[in-house]
């Protein structure tokens, strides 16, 4: 028999990702091109060219510069599409006013539930944490820049590069092809490098790939991009913010 909507309580509809369906992207096919060519400038491009150009100069292991890269890269996302003429809430980053009450529930419980495991895992880490007297300069340098990092990536990939894949090409084959230049592309391709010296590194593509499919499912039933940023950011920040702030002088 089938499971109506009604039928189902507010707070565990997100969980069983019956949201209300987002409308389709209302811009013109010349602005699609300009999503995709944006995509391709930053992600094969500007970052690895700035990421070269701090090296090169070695600024790359200061701890303020990933917050201005990060930064960078995103005020620089949102204003190139901007300039293409596409309003940022079609690209799902639209404001909590028009977030359905789905939504409103299921965010604070993913978020809570995240944290929760995550925390779980990194209890250790966590302890070590709140010992320190820089937590403002980890929360500036780190914590900041991370949620900023998910912020970039859920934008390039699933905003821009998932929405018009889908358009072209329908939800399966959008979502397949765009989440594997998410695990595979520039984005993860240096962990090809790092395998050299030890293969089971290897196994990080089928958790990104994985993880990737959630978010992206996630958006294309919601259409809501700031769920996927949050989460996305969390994870960063657990998984690479940690490992971060244990290599920072106390």
């Amino acid at each position: 028999m089938k499971i109506t909507r009604s039928r189902i309580s507010p707070p565990w509809r997100g969980h069983l990702f019956l949201f209300d369906r987002p409308q389709a992207a209302r811009y013109s096919v010349l602005q699609s091109y300009k999503l995709l060519a944006i995509f391709v400038v930053l992600e094969f491009a500007v970052r690895p060219l700035l990421r070269a150009e701090a090296a090169r100069i070695d600024i790359a292991s200061r701890s303020w510069w990933m917050l201005l890269e990060m930064g960078f890269l995103a005020a620089l996302a949102c204003w190139l599409v901007r300039f293409a003429g596409v309003p940022l809430s079609e690209l799902g980053l639209y404001s909590w006013s028009r977030w359905s009450q789905t939504e409103k529930l299921y965010c604070p419980q993913i978020v809570l539930i995240s944290v929760a495991v995550f925390s779980f895992f990194v209890s250790a880490e966590l302890k070590a944490l709140w010992s320190r007297h820089d937590l403002w300069k980890i929360g500036v340098c780190v914590f900041v820049p991370q949620m900023i990092w998910g912020f970039y990536q859920e934008f390039l990939y699933r905003g821009l590069l998932q929405t018009e894949l889908m358009r072209r090409w329908g939800p399966l084959s959008g979502i397949i092809v765009s989440n594997l230049i998410f695990t595979f592309g520039p984005l993860h391709a240096y962990h090809f490098g790092l395998a050299r010296a030890n293969p089971i590194h290897l196994l990080i593509f089928p958790a990104i790939f994985s993880i990737g499919i959630f978010f992206a499912f996630l958006f294309w039933r919601s259409g809501n991009l700031w769920m996927i940023v949050i989460l996305h950011g969390l994870g960063d920040w657990f998984i690479d913010g940690l490992a971060q702030v244990s290599r920072m002088h106390k």
